[in-house]
């Protein structure tokens, strides 16, 4: 079965510093995937690798049996790949749902940035629709009026996948999004992003410190140590080898 997503042989060097080393992993359609290892393992790099921002030295980037490895930003976003951000990315002075317009209007190539930005593009009924569907899907419509600058950390990650998602993703790049959260924000972040996994069937590669939380919501799991894939497999399985625990300091429980 072809990979949704795929890694190949991936290999990138700094100044002659390996920053990843013949890396290789899949995520198919409507998996829940968790990429973790400690500080400077080369999470980032990889996660910059699938979605353009970076090119790798060697080794193939693949999504849906496609080599992207020339395909910029955009075009791999437009292809079917979703991402959100270690820190949160919001549009100012705009509302929740005036920013996923203007990620719909991004989407469809429709109307001008700039007068999404100061209020003068008009919204179709059909967008304000999608919109909502998106708020509703994500528990977060009662906000749909309230300006982004007042939300709290927990609900300005769910607007951002709310952004994400109004792309249309077939598969859902998350960036550590229990940045910041406490254990209940994370805890409550997690049941939603599976509620709504489940319920459009996109597939989730998740980037995460919080083993906690990539115990709760991932399927299969990559480790990734000094550059080097250590360890994958069934999440459960590898989060108990010895090897992925001294990778962690051999320190880390999962409740």
């Amino acid at each position: 079965m072809t990979a949704l997503l795929a890694a190949s042989g991936v290999s990138v060097a700094f100044s002659g510093i390996r920053a990843l080393n013949d890396v290789t992993l899949r995520v198919d359609a409507g998996e829940r995937v968790g990429l973790i290892g400690p500080n400077g393992a080369g999470k980032t790099t990889l996660f910059n690798c699938l979605l353009g921002i970076l090119q790798p030295d060697s080794g193939r980037v693949m999504l849906n049996g496609a080599d992207v490895g020339g395909w910029p930003v955009h075009r791999r976003a437009r292809a079917g790949m979703g991402r959100t951000f270690q820190r949160v990315e919001l549009f100012s002075d705009t509302t929740v749902r005036e920013h996923l317009l203007i990620a719909e209007r991004i989407r469809n190539g429709s109307g001008a940035l700039w007068k999404d930005l100061i209020g003068r593009g008009r919204p179709r009924p059909t967008e304000i629709a999608a919109c909502d569907e998106v708020l509703e899907l994500l528990g977060i419509d009662g906000l749909a009026d309230q300006p982004v600058e007042s939300l709290s950390l927990g609900q300005s990650r769910l607007v951002e996948v709310g952004r994400a998602l109004m792309t249309g993703p077939q598969v859902l790049l998350l960036d550590e999004p229990s940045s910041g959260l406490d254990r209940d924000e994370t805890q409550a972040l997690a049941d939603t992003l599976r509620a709504v996994q489940e319920s459009r069937g996109y597939a989730v590669l998740l980037v995460e410190h919080d083993v906690s939380l990539v115990a709760d919501f991932t399927e299969r799991v990559y480790v990734l140590d000094s550059g080097s894939l250590i360890a994958e497999g069934p999440t459960a399985e590898v989060l108990a080898d010895p090897a992925v625990r001294r990778a962690y300091l051999g320190s880390f429980e999962v409740s």
